[in-house]
């Protein structure tokens, strides 16, 4: 966690009128400018009566009203009331003094804020990088502010005590000046609803952003992991409905592909009877032929299921014939034609046995 911290903290540097004081800071590429004291000029603001979305602006306003120079800056210390104390210099005179520092982005605060702590009453004589400084408190806030390059004497501490409105105890004592470092936060927060957030206290909240950074994405990844293990057990469950569903579908797939191995197995199995024996066409042929006036010259089978018969029968009417042969269950498409020396010529097709053709036997 601190080598995070340190790693998106500004570099720090105290920015004073005879030279420029590294402090302690991270390793960012921002660099936070500490405008020391006797840089800033200082004032007091009551912005109560102006709503806190447009506060930060009516402080720009009333510090360029006030100010010496013509490009003010200023760092603020706001109440909750709206009330502000203000520290503001020239803009030119500082980027002139960091002009040789490192950074790519270069932002700047006040020393001030970052010098001593607050009080509830009282005042108070603080020992900085570069002279003194003297604030003077009532209610928790911040209402004077002055810089000397050395300790005041009497009579500067008088007129500045007088101007307070504080109590003159004893006009010779100066209080021993408060040794301060300069701490990495300042000793007060711009609150949002007084509209002049800083970025200058956003490095305190590096490490609470970092962690919440964390637990940002472990509940991402917690999230996603949780949708995609949902997302498998709505599939695993579809997945068993879906069969549930399929179920008899499935049998009835499987009867009817069994139906068609055995009929694939039945058929094949039947091409393995033989055509029509002869003997059973000559029967066939001895039953169709009428009366016994007629004689078989010549039988042929060009094919297992053509017969061509030359037969001898005077008197027989060959459309007689023909009707004959066709009623049978072995013979089709017969025709008949004259030979030679008086032959009939019966020509037809031999239908397959009952057993191929599906068909019942005669």
């Amino acid at each position: 966690m601190a080598r995070l911290k340190r790693r998106f903290s500004p570099n720090r540097i105290r920015l004073g009128s005879t030279n420029n004081l590294p402090l302690e800071g991270g390793t960012s590429e921002t660099t936070l400018f500490l405008v020391g004291r006797e840089l800033c000029l200082f004032t007091t603001l009551d912005a109560r009566q102006v709503p806190m979305k447009q506060r930060k602006a009516f402080a720009a306003l009333a510090v360029r009203r006030i100010a010496p120079f013509p490009d003010p800056d200023f760092d603020a210390a706001w109440a909750v009331d709206g009330s502000a104390a203000i520290w503001y210099w020239s803009r030119a005179r500082v980027n002139a003094l960091a002009a040789e520092e490192s950074g790519k982005r270069k932002r700047f605060v006040a020393e001030a804020l970052h010098a001593g702590r607050p009080m509830d009453h009282g005042v108070e004589l603080l020992s900085l990088a570069e002279g003194m400084e003297a604030r003077a408190w009532k209610a928790g806030k911040l209402h004077a502010s002055r810089w000397w390059a050395h300790p005041p004497t009497p009579a500067q501490w008088r007129d500045f005590l007088r101007g307070t409105g504080h109590a003159l105890q004893d006009s010779e004592a100066v209080p021993e000046p408060v040794a301060t470092e300069l701490a990495a936060s300042p000793w007060t927060r711009q609150p949002s609803n007084a509209g002049a957030l800083q970025l200058s206290g956003l490095d305190q909240y590096l490490p609470k952003a970092a962690l919440a950074a964390a637990a940002l994405l472990l509940l991402t990844a917690g999230a996603e992991l949780g949708s995609g293990v949902r997302a498998q057990i709505d599939i695993w469950r579809a997945r068993s409905a879906a069969d549930r569903l399929d179920a008899p579908l499935k049998r009835i797939l499987a009867a009817r592909d069994a139906a068609d191995e055995a009929s694939a197995e039945i058929t094949s199995l039947l091409s393995l009877h033989g055509p029509r024996p002869t003997t059973s066409l000559m029967a066939e042929l001895t039953r169709l032929m009428p009366g016994g006036n007629w004689q078989v010259k010549r039988w042929s089978q060009p094919t297992p299921d053509t017969l061509e018969v030359s037969l001898v029968a005077p008197g027989s009417d060959p459309e007689q014939l023909v009707s004959a042969w066709e009623a049978s269950p072995m013979f089709k498409g017969v025709t008949t034609e004259l030979g030679r020396d008086n032959e009939l010529v019966v020509k037809a097709t031999i239908t397959p046995p009952p057993a191929l053709s599906g068909e019942p036997a005669p």
